[in-house]
């Protein structure tokens, strides 16, 4: 990796740990000794109860009344609009509405949880390349929705004069996990967008997803895939914690899938919702999970952190917790990494097909980055101890599609100034790695 793309990454690394820490203000999962004083710290539990408390009905999921409850109303709409006769239609008030944001916020100024202005935690960022001025860019927030700009690059020098346009306020879920663009596309008007609903950061307030969110106009509109395997498995419950599409089959394209714990605890999660991987191969319209195999046995559906497409390998890779790195060609057979970043630690000794000790297997969440047009692929993970610590597991890199591995210096990152946001002290709540080209 040059200097110049490793002084990004590492920037981007640390820019990104220390910024979701500081916009991500809800409480990560336990952690067993937080060094700010009582005055500040958080209190889970508690703010869980008053959280929850009148935002959903005993033994039913909140969100999906609210689907049902946006469904009715479309059929409401449809009949309206159908008994409606040639008489003048009804007069409208127009009134004025004054934005209050996208704009920062102050946070907690002069006591230790203070970084300046914040906002609210951002889980995703795509760049349509269908704009080759990269100006085109879409963001997601954990409960904030899609935001759509269109001079996010060269046209605005200065970041204030960058203008920002909410996309799915009006869809049954406004949480998010990812965003992706499918390629070869050149009419950035016309772009085909997947939203991945649900946020799976292990935060308290991290609301579960109702499915896919798909757009053929960039956005203007959206149909939502709620199921997959011809209606058999349902979306609602789960975090969708990454998409990628090939770019050699570009109809091609996996999403990976997690708990989300706003899921579990809401009563979401079901027998007919699995974690793990998921692929379309017609753009997103439809969707069949995946069961990757250790050799010739199948291995158990549990969380799917990260999935990546390398254009160079020709292959998809995902992170898979307490299994490790998993590659496919097509998107719908995968198979275990021979050779896995952290060598035995990630053995199938280790980490065997049917999870009986979780504990084991040190890969509870793993990220991956590719460098564009090289094959440069990087892996950052994280376990937790038996006393619940998160334990840094290193960032690794391989040149040669996953067959051999390097540990990469995370110097500056374990030592960055905050008092409480170095290293991978929130690593199951806020980890985050990218590259540039």
């Amino acid at each position: 990796m040059t200097i110049r793309a490793w002084t990004f990454a590492a920037f981007a690394i640390g820019f990104l740990f220390v910024s979701h820490l500081a916009v991500g203000q809800a409480a990560k999962v336990a952690s067993p000794i937080d060094p700010i004083s009582e005055r500040d710290r958080d209190h889970p539990k508690q703010r869980e109860e008053w959280f929850m408390r009148g935002r959903r009905v005993p033994d039913q999921s909140a969100a999906a009344l609210r689907y049902r409850a946006h469904q009715q109303k479309l059929r409401r709409r449809t009949r309206k609009a159908a008994r409606r006769t040639s008489a003048s239609p009804a007069s409208t008030v127009n009134s004025s509405w004054t934005p209050l944001g996208p704009a920062p916020l102050a946070s907690d100024a002069g006591n230790a949880q203070d970084y300046g202005l914040v906002s609210g935690r951002a889980t995703s960022v795509a760049i349509d390349p269908a704009d080759n001025s990269g100006n085109t860019v879409y963001v997601g927030g954990a409960y904030g929705g899609v935001w759509k700009s269109t001079n996010a690059g060269s046209n605005s020098p200065s970041p204030a004069s960058v203008t920002w346009t909410p996309l799915i306020d009006n869809q049954p879920t406004l949480a998010v996990g990812a965003i992706a663009i499918q390629p070869g596309n050149n009419n950035s008007a016309n772009s085909l967008v997947l939203v991945g609903t649900g946020e799976a950061n292990s935060s308290v307030d991290s609301y579960y997803g109702l499915g896919i969110l798909r757009s053929t106009d960039a956005g203007s509109t959206w149909n939502l895939i709620s199921t997959s395997d011809g209606g058999s498995l349902s979306f609602q419950g789960l975090g969708i914690t990454k998409l990628a599409f090939s770019t050699a089959q570009t109809n091609t394209v996996v999403a990976s899938a997690a708990t989300a714990s706003a899921g579990v605890v809401d009563g979401a999660f079901t027998s007919s919702t699995v974690r793990g991987l998921y692929t379309s191969t017609n753009a997103g319209l439809t969707w069949g999970h995946q069961t990757p195999r250790d050799g010739t046995t199948p291995i158990d559906p549990t969380s799917a952190t990260a999935v990546v497409y390398n254009a160079t390998a020709g292959k998809f890779y995902a992170a898979l917790r307490f299994h490790g790195l998993y590659s496919s060609v097509d998107g719908l057979n995968w198979a275990r990494l021979s050779s896995q970043p952290g060598g035995s630690a990630l053995s199938t000794a280790a980490c065997p097909p049917i999870s009986t000790s979780p504990s084991s297997c040190p890969m509870y969440r793993g990220e991956i980055a590719v460098v564009p047009n090289r094959n440069e692929m990087y892996v950052w993970y994280v376990s937790i101890s038996a006393s619940g610590a998160e334990v840094d597991r290193g960032i690794w890199k391989s040149s040669d599609g996953g067959a051999n591995w390097t540990q990469v210096s995370e110097n500056g990152l374990t030592s960055c100034g905050d008092v409480n946001g170095c290293g991978v002290e929130q690593g199951v709540y806020n980890l985050a790695l990218g590259c540039h080209s």
